[in-house]
């Protein structure tokens, strides 16, 4: 009798506990498609719940863990929405408890919290889908959004949403393209009108004609593609003296400037100002200073000294600064045009790029991440093991210990939660792309609420400045690149292209394969060759 009555408790204990453990779901009937997920996503707004991805093809929403509790205990889970044939279900996944040691997996029973959990979503939902002054607000304010990876069907004389850009499949057109003469390279780009081309070793220039407007004569400096920045560009000679070559700067006419410049080392200008080398040739003491586009040492600017590693590095200047090493100090300061410490060189190990008045910086005391202002001041803690990226858009992308992405404000508040892998990129007028891992994990564009505008799949894609995203296609027998706006519409459907650069002048450098040729050259915002290639 007591066997019987131990196995009868103890199956009644296992139902209870199996119970108590059954996910809560409830269901919500009568939203249409059009009102379900803006609806959706006002409730999550006002409740101050984060989206970690949204699939509106597919039908479902994830949001960012949101935390519960119990009088006991303290979890957090992911509330998941999903709308099929006029019906959001609301249940919940990942659930967790906050222990000792953090949060952690849990199987502890917590029904009734669940239940209030999937439950307080679900009557703020029905309460204002009955409020139809609010829900007609939210039919004005909701835009339509692109949640697949499926591609349109374009015609090849469509126009892109964002005007005067048409998209293919189309075949690129050569008709009228002029010819030139030049090795392959893959990192041609124009730069103030210039594009420096290679041919047999030696370089030269084009414009955006394909004419060639500086003779293929010059060699590259510090193994650096020659790009025109303020009128001039660095490129390399050789020395007489050494057999070696020596670097000199031109003018867009090819001439060297400022005779004689008699340089060991240089960089290339940034903001009208350059730092050069010289070298004694008696007792070859090296001597750093900055110059002025006239050759002239910069007027009360510092002493640069040499660069990490005896390499000289001048970046670009964002916000108005630019990052240099000091080799007195070993450390890394911030530099204004006039060549002079904005931010004195004595704490920092690394740095990132100024963009909306704050930079990445790494201290010299436990190696950690953090951002500074332009005074120099400490604006976010340094809390962060990783490099973060830039700020743009008023966000930037940081990595927390459990190697998970998240977007932080310039008040360092998270604003999009840390559910993001492998590399985030920055956000350009509202969107960025990040890897999201959800039900189908890749590389999205996303906006500032998190949802998922348009994904790519797992593979790699290239962001450049302007927002454009380059992503690759098994079409045609072989990878071809596409383009996407910032915001996920079309620019390039894949077809013929197999990489194409970054657009700059108007122009881009790209390779195609038309009627089984591989076709080389430069391509307008048309997509059509006007530079073709020759050999």
């Amino acid at each position: 009798m007591k066997k019987v009555l131990f196995f009868s408790m103890l199956f009644a204990s296992l139902f209870t506990f199996q119970t108590l453990r059954a996910q809560s779901e409830v269901q919500v009937p009568g939203l249409t498609a059009d009102d379900v997920w803006p609806v959706v996503q006002q409730v999550l707004k006002t409740t101050g719940t984060g989206i970690a991805s949204f699939d509106q093809g597919a039908g479902t929403l994830i949001t960012a863990p949101k935390e519960y509790s119990t009088m006991m205990a303290k979890f957090r889970a992911a509330v998941v929405f999903t709308y099929s044939n006029e019906v959001l279900t609301i249940g919940m996944k990942n659930k967790e408890s906050y222990t000792t040691s953090g949060w952690q997996s849990t199987i502890l029973p917590s029904k009734k919290a669940d239940d209030k959990l999937v439950s307080d979503f679900a009557d703020a939902i029905k309460a204002l889908a009955a409020d139809p002054a609010k829900l007609a607000q939210l039919r004005e304010k909701a835009t339509p959004a692109v949640a697949t990876a499926a591609k349109p069907a374009v015609k090849s004389d469509a126009v892109a949403p964002s005007g005067g850009i048409k998209i293919g499949p189309k075949q690129p057109s050569t008709a009228g393209a002029v010819e030139v003469r030049f090795d392959d390279e893959d990192n041609y780009t124009f730069s103030e009108g210039l594009c420096a081309l290679k041919k047999n070793e030696l370089w030269g220039f084009i414009d955006t004609t394909g004419k060639v407007v500086i003779d293929y004569t010059f060699f590259k400096w510090a193994n650096k593609t020659p790009e025109f920045s303020s009128g001039i560009a660095l490129v390399a000679v050789p020395d007489p003296k050494t057999s070696g070559r020596a670097p000199v700067y031109i003018d867009k006419k090819g001439q060297s400037l400022f005779k004689p410049q008699k340089f060991t080392n240089a960089t290339p200008f940034q903001s009208g100002i350059a730092i050069v080398e010289k070298t004694n040739e008696t007792n070859r003491m090296r001597t750093y200073s900055f110059i002025n586009k006239q050759g002239q040492p910069l007027a009360g600017a510092i002493n640069p000294g040499a660069g990490r590693g005896w390499s000289l590095e001048l970046k670009p200047f964002k916000d108005g600064l630019s990052p240099l090493y000091d080799s007195k100090t070993s450390a890394i300061g911030f530099i204004n045009p006039q060549g002079k410490w904005a931010i004195q060189p004595t704490a920092y190990n690394e740095s990132g790029d100024f963009g909306n008045g704050l930079v990445a910086v790494q201290n010299k005391v436990n190696w950690y991440w953090g951002f500074i202002n332009k005074k120099g001041e400490v604006a976010i803690p340094f809390d962060y093991k990783n490099k973060p990226g830039n700020f743009s858009d008023g966000l930037v992308a940081v990595k927390n210990s459990q190697d998970q992405y998240g977007y932080i404000d310039i008040n360092g508040k998270t604003v999009l939660p840390f559910v993001y892998g492998d590399l985030c990129y920055p956000f350009v007028q509202g969107f960025a792309v990040a890897y999201v891992q959800d039900n189908k994990p890749g590389y999205s564009i996303i906006d500032k609420n998190g949802m998922v505008i348009r994904r790519f799949g797992p593979d790699p894609v290239v962001v450049y400045d302007n927002g454009w995203v380059y992503y690759k296609e098994w079409c045609n027998n072989f990878w071809a690149v596409g383009i996407s706006s910032h915001d996920g519409k079309d620019i390039l459907v894949p077809g013929y292209f197999n990489y194409i650069g970054e657009f700059r002048n108007g122009l881009a450098y790209a390779v195609a394969t038309i009627d089984h040729k591989q076709v080389r050259g430069f391509i307008n915002l048309n997509f059509d060759f006007v530079i073709l290639q020759t050999y």
